[in-house]
Order: structure tokens, then C-alpha cells, then sequence
């Protein structure tokens, strides 16, 4: 497990990645596999008629790249700032809406405003606990037998990239003073 602090809110956010953790390392892609993906994102946003200027390849490097799965707009402006001191956090949103319409990150609200964006490279879901805000990754598998029988009673096909459920996480809910 490891917790990042949302810029948004401020807020401690834990994120269990057990389908991380496979024998091929998805998780840790070689520098030219990263190289290749923000390669291929490139040319993605290139070929449905954007510019690809410095800033553009610097937002797409830390997103495809970067060690964090889900960052907001303004942690990549924050993160940026310092070697992109004129990028707009303008140009950051745009950047990160054409990635969504070209299905290369997906935009996951978690609640509360909160909006994360990630590299769509494996379906998982999202659990957002509504007491403490913490975010509990889980792998697209688990939710299987959820999909399956949504399909069956009412015909209803769930979308693969995102599903955030919430409720309350284990420690909440075995915390006696909340």
C-alpha cells in the first residue's frame, strides 16, 4: 500500500494495487516501453489534429510515465511547474480531455469534486470511502461476477474502464470513534 496526498482535497489517499502485482511486471515498464506509449500518444493527438509542443509532450510523459496511476490536473501542473514554468493549467486540462477521447487515460470521478486521471493500460475500479476519502484499487476480475449479473437480470452491460463504489473503508468502519 501506498498514499499519496491529493492536492484537491488535501487529503490522504490509499491506494491498494494488488493487480499490480503480476509475474509479466506491468507495473514497472522498461523506459522504452514508456518511451513507446507517450510515442504513440503523440502521434494519437497528432493525427486527430492537435499540436505536439514541448508542454503537451511534457503533460503526456508524466502521465503515461510518471510513478503516480492517478493524478489530478493541478498535481501535473504542480509537478510540472518547475521545468515548465509558462504551462497553463489551461493546456493541461485540454491535453488530459484529448487523451480521454482518444482512450489513452480515463477520467475517474472519486467523489466530492475529485477527479483522478490514469493510463488506460488495465481495467480496475475504484472504492472511495466517504468518511476518511481513502481510494482502494480494485482489479477489473472482481467485479466480474457483478457484470455478469447485471447482464442477466436487466440487460445491462457495464462499462469496463471505471466503476467507483463507495461506502465505508475497514478502518471506518472499525473505528469506534468515528
Amino acid at each position: 500500500m501506498h498514499g499519496t496526498v491529493s492536492a484537491a482535497s488535501g487529503r490522504q489517499t490509499d491506494v491498494i494495487a494488488d493487480h499490480h502485482h503480476h509475474d509479466d511486471d506491468h507495473h514497472h515498464p522498461s523506459p522504452d516501453a514508456h518511451r513507446a506509449a507517450v510515442d504513440a500518444a503523440l502521434a494519437a493527438l497528432r493525427d486527430a489534429g492537435g499540436r505536439v509542443t514541448e508542454g503537451r509532450r511534457a503533460i503526456v510523459t508524466a502521465v503515461l510515465a510518471g510513478e503516480d496511476h492517478h493524478v489530478t490536473a493541478d498535481e501535473l501542473a504542480a509537478a510540472l511547474r518547475a521545468d515548465h514554468p509558462t504551462l497553463a493549467v489551461s493546456t493541461i486540462y485540454r491535453t488530459l480531455e484529448a487523451l480521454e477521447e482518444l482512450d489513452i487515460v480515463a477520467r475517474v470521478d472519486l467523489g466530492q469534486g475529485r477527479a483522478v486521471y490514469h493510463p488506460i493500460d488495465h481495467a480496475h475500479h475504484h472504492l472511495v470511502c466517504t468518511t476518511c476519502g481513502a481510494v482502494e484499487e480494485v482489479p477489473d476480475e472482481a467485479m466480474a461476477p457483478l457484470a455478469d449479473d447485471l447482464r442477466s437480470r436487466v440487460g445491462f452491460a457495464l462499462a469496463r474502464q471505471q466503476l467507483t463504489l463507495t461506502g465505508t473503508c475497514r478502518r471506518c468502519g472499525s473505528d469506534p470513534l468515528r
